[in-house]
């Protein structure tokens, strides 16, 4: 085998597929990236049994053939080279030889016939979203997801389909996050997709509006793009019912700029940290937000006129969770929905129903103690 590509071209390439390599895994193969030479162009996959990632580029292919050879390394190697053409050779040993203008190396491979060949998808049912738009919805929903174990139903995000909606759903016990878009569909479905493939995709999506295929079966699904797939499974376990604990209707209502109360949040998270003292506290009052963070460092209080609906009050949130609510919406004014200091808080644009946040209050004597 023998095949010569640019070297910027090539470290793209590796940069994609290498987000399907098992990180955690005692099979040596699932290490590796399988390419594979034919005609005019390169096949590379990765995969570590839960998702897989094929990627195809173009390249100048004298010899067709196929070889898996360790991730880390062949991509380190493939970074320290210039800016070159780099010619890949593959003899009748089994060894490859890397070489760009005076530099070469000779790698052992790994047996390709212990790589896994990833699950051909025979999907009827699919649709398409933008690609930067679909991205966009991973980004403001997937911190939502659970990370405990003892929850598998949550270790994932809801994608659902209805009636030329499109929707992606985070839950993980204490907040939750929905993002809708309107697409082209007649198809009605929901299935959950592991939180790290969503993630993974999130992160090889290119930044343009071009359609992305998502097309399914009743165990997997696959995400197209132009030159990419990643074929993920299914989560099996039945998703919670969220709608059931979405409040119906608030007593209270407070519009404010989405950027001044980050700002705010932000300070105090100079003061709080991670578990049991990042609780705020905020006191809300003839139309004034009282927001205070407290520690054995120190205490921060910070006023924010806001326009308050409903009468006053006094509740506790979790500052980490506030944080990375406020950071993913766009709009500038928001408005935050309650009921009292034990009933979740809803966050969302003060215009249209794009985007969603719950936050599940803390006891206010935890808030006292913190």
């Amino acid at each position: 085998m023998r095949f010569t590509i640019e070297q910027k071209e090539l470290i793209k390439s590796l940069t994609t597929v290498q987000k399907g390599v098992s990180s955690k895994t005692t099979l040596p193969v699932l290490k590796g990236i399988l390419i594979e030479a034919a005609e005019n162009y390169l096949k590379m996959v990765t995969t570590d049994l839960e998702i897989g990632i094929e990627h195809f580029t173009t390249a100048q292919i004298e010899e067709e053939g196929i070889f898996v050879a360790d991730a880390k390394l062949l991509s380190g190697i493939i970074r320290k080279l210039p800016s070159r053409p780099v010619t890949f050779v593959m003899d009748s040993q089994q060894q490859l030889t890397i070489s760009c203008d005076h530099i070469s190396f000779t790698l052992h491979l790994l047996e390709k016939e212990e790589f896994p060949e990833l699950p051909i998808v025979m999907a009827e049912n699919s649709f398409k979203v933008p690609q930067d738009l679909f991205k966009e919805m991973i980004h403001q929903t997937v911190f939502c997801a659970s990370q405990d174990e003892t929850k598998p139903s949550l270790l994932g995000l809801r994608v659902e389909t209805k009636k030329n909606l499109l929707r992606l759903t985070g839950v993980d016990g204490f907040r939750l996050a929905y993002r809708n878009c309107s697409i082209d569909n007649e198809i009605e479905a929901a299935f959950t997709i592991p939180v790290k493939a969503m993630t993974e995709l999130s992160q090889i999506i290119p930044d343009t509006s071009d359609p992305m295929q998502i097309a399914f079966t009743d165990k997997q699904i696959v995400f197209s793009m132009d030159n990419t797939k990643l074929i993920s499974r299914r989560i099996e376990k039945p998703f919670i019912e969220y709608e059931n604990i979405l409040p119906k209707e608030s007593e209270i209502q407070v519009t404010v700029n989405r950027g001044t109360l980050y700002s705010s949040v932000d300070r105090a998270s100079l003061l709080v940290s991670e578990g049991k003292s990042s609780l705020m506290k905020w006191v809300l009052k003839n139309g004034e937000l009282v927001m205070t963070a407290q520690t054995q460092m120190g205490q921060m209080i910070e006023k924010v006129p806001v326009d308050q609906q409903g009468e006053d009050m006094e509740i506790a949130f979790n500052a980490r969770y506030l944080m990375e609510a406020l950071r993913v919406i766009e709009d500038e004014e928001i408005t935050i929905k309650m009921i009292n200091h034990r009933s979740p808080a809803i966050i969302e644009p003060v215009e249209g129903d794009r985007y969603l946040h719950l936050i599940l209050p803390v006891r206010m004597a935890a808030a006292e103690e913190a």
